[in-house]
């Protein structure tokens, strides 16, 4: 059976919600943030060695040398502006909108001030099919309803690393989500190991994917599906 209750969201995940709420409104400002931040490796090597290199021309060859040395960085400075023009700015803008979507997410989890706590005891053992990108994930939430996860291969989704280890069969789940994002940023699993009927079954292709997606009513991650598991579970299997 699934349960869920409101509580605080935790410290460290606060602090890191902030930082992401802080982060700037202007794409120009955010670019010249990650230029002049050195967030880049060019930029920071740069930055770097420019000094460097004028202050050792200037104490071994004098002034002519010294103004000849920073007029060519200069040069190189103004190409690696052109380059950011033609080639890199698309690449900020695209990073830009990531970022910005993360802050609105961050701004409205914040003001809602509290996270959902989740628990679920599984009586049967979760249907997993896996796919490039991840794993889809089926399990009986009791009252005839399906608990639907689709968790990415991501380091950042602590369910990941818990279903390559096979900690994601044990009994009992326990997760804390953000309110608005939906984001799962806590995930801990405990109990004994449910025995599985066979291996995870493979979703050979985008195609099977998007039909499968289709067919559950395109739920989002941790979502609840109002359909019994078992004829979830029945449905998928015969669209692989």
């Amino acid at each position: 059976m699934l349960s869920t209750a409101r509580v605080e969201i935790p410290a460290p995940i606060a602090a890191r919600l902030e930082a992401t709420a802080a982060l700037s409104d202007n794409v120009n400002d955010y670019a010249r943030d990650d230029l002049i931040g050195f967030k880049r490796p060019i930029a920071a090597a740069f930055a770097l060695v420019a000094p460097l290199a004028i202050a050792f021309v200037y104490r071994g060859l004098g002034a002519m040398p010294t103004l000849e040395v920073a007029g060519l960085l200069a040069g190189m400075l103004l190409g690696g502006l052109l380059f950011v023009g033609k080639v890199e700015w698309p690449n900020i803008v695209a990073s830009f909108q990531e970022h910005a979507m993360a802050k609105r997410r961050a701004v409205a989890d914040l003001r809602c001030g509290f996270g959902e706590s989740c628990f679920l005891n599984n009586m049967r053992a979760p249907r997993f099919f896996e796919y490039d990108q991840g794993v889809i994930v089926l399990a009986d939430a009791g009252d005839f309803k399906t608990l639907f996860f689709d968790i990415h291969a991501h380091e950042d989704d602590p369910r990941w690393a818990l279903y390559t280890s096979g900690a994601l069969e044990r009994r009992v789940w326990r997760w804390l989500r953000l309110p608005v994002s939906r984001e799962v940023v806590k995930f801990a699993t405990e109990g004994t190991k449910l025995s599985q009927d066979g291996p995870a079954l493979g979703i050979e292709s985008i195609d099977v994917y998007e039909a499968i997606n289709v067919a559950l009513g395109e739920p989002l991650d941790g979502a609840i599906i109002h359909r019994p598991f078992g004829e979830l579970a029945d449905s998928v299997q015969r669209l692989l």
